[in-house]
């Protein structure tokens, strides 16, 4: 590894992490896009969908998606924490100062992106519970591993007691399902109307969103620490080795069955109860820890799925290539969406199936795959990539590629 107090240098990349924050970013589009083309309580309540297939289409999202890869994106933001403040250290410089510059440029990122682009932004999240788990980074394995138990294990009685509260308290219930379920029709009418309306409607409600979900839901509801405790996740992974690829095939095959097997399981067993319910709000809160436990574990696989494929051999370059510019592909997919969806723009807001959204996906994926390897053919990061490193570091990276030696691109951090 490389001691200078810098980005990892290009061969020193691992392409397990980037493979991993390739597929990451891709199956994120493919749920988010939801949330960008109709107002929010079609992300949870299939049966708002008007196309024939869509509810099947939602069924499939929640078992290959929802939940799992977020999770990974997640976990491989606290990866980066210690592989930079390593770096940091080795060279002799103050690792927690970088990652505090780093993660405060990254805040305000977060925080453009959420107000001008699309208020589902995870990098404002990101940073501010980064705060936080960096003074866990220098924990040994063993220690770190107990810590993550026992944060994630409060994180999720929390958010579970919060997730089922409002179907044993009526009023509640009626007041979240009104906003989250899509019961009063009067709130999705104005969601609509605020985006397909101008700039100004649209920042209005970002905010308003913003302010519900880092207060009430991350603060109140639990979602920062249970944000945190991934985050330790991924940085203990990453100290054992599995992170890095370092495991052998089999025992990655292993968990990739063991851990897809309890998801999908899971996953069956939530769809069976809405099936049964008839898609109630009631039945939603109620089965909220056993859709967050799908999450948890079905990550797991796919990243151990993920290390098995590269042990026989798959090279998925330009999945990897993706990887490399995580943070450029997920704002081009929010660009892309909210352009498509709003009224600044295409106008389609509310107007298109969730079978129709995936077609939209399809086509943006097959242009990520195709943009990113031929872009990193002639530049050395992605362009947000190469911002946020020259941020960070307080000198200007090299970025069109010359004849001349590779320099510094940083490691395995998802935006």
């Amino acid at each position: 590894m490389a001691t200078a107090d810098a980005p990892v240098r290009e061969g020193e990349r691992l392409d397990y992490l980037d493979v991993l924050r390739g597929f990451a970013v891709l199956a994120i589009f493919a749920v988010n896009i939801k949330a960008m083309a109709a107002p929010f309580a079609y992300y949870l309540n299939a049966t708002l969908w008007p196309g024939e297939y869509d509810l099947l289409v939602a069924e499939v999202q929640a078992f290959l998606i929802d939940n799992k890869w977020r999770t990974n994106f997640t976990a491989l933001f606290g990866a980066g924490l210690v592989l930079i403040s390593m770096k940091a250290d080795a060279a002799g410089a103050k690792g927690t100062g970088r990652i505090l510059l780093r993660n405060s440029w990254l805040l305000l990122f977060g925080v453009a992106h959420l107000l001008l682009i699309w208020s589902g932004d995870i990098l404002t999240v990101y940073a501010l519970t980064g705060f936080i788990a960096i003074w866990f980074r220098n924990l040994s394995g063993r220690t770190l591993g107990w810590c993550t138990l026992g944060i994630m294990t409060a994180a999720l009685a929390w958010t579970s007691l919060f997730g089922v509260g409002p179907a044993f308290v009526p009023e509640l219930g009626a007041e979240v399902s009104a906003i989250m379920w899509g019961s009063d029709p009067a709130v999705l009418d104005a969601e609509t109307a605020a985006y397909l309306g101008g700039v100004g409607g649209h920042i209005q409600s970002r905010l308003q969103s913003a302010f519900d979900y880092l207060v009430m839901y991350g603060l109140v509801g639990g979602q920062f620490l249970l944000t945190l405790s991934i985050m330790l996740a991924g940085m203990w992974l990453f100290k054992i080795g599995f992170y890095r690829g370092a495991w052998s095939g089999g025992n990655y095959l292993l968990l990739a069955i063991i851990g897809l097997a309890l998801a999908w399981g899971l996953e069956a067993l939530h769809a069976n109860a809405m099936a049964t319910s008839g898609w109630s709000f009631e039945a939603f809160s109620l089965y909220t820890p056993v859709a967050t436990i799908a999450g948890l574990v079905g990550a797991f696989g796919y990243a151990a799925l993920v290390g098995f494929m590269l042990k026989i051999g798959l090279k998925l370059r330009p999945v990897a290539a993706t990887g490399r510019m995580a943070f450029s592909n997920y704002i081009a997919c929010s660009l892309i969406g909210t352009t498509i969806f709003y009224g600044h723009a295409g106008g389609l807001y509310g107007q298109v199936t969730n079978l129709q959204l995936m077609g939209i996906v399809a086509a943006v994926w097959l242009a990520i795959l195709i943009w990113s390897p031929i872009w990193l053919k002639y530049f050395y990061f992605g362009p947000l990539e190469w911002l946020w490193r020259s941020l960070t570091y307080w000198q200007v990276q090299p970025f069109r590629r010359k004849d001349r030696p590779a320099p510094a691109t940083e490691s395995p951090e998802p935006a």
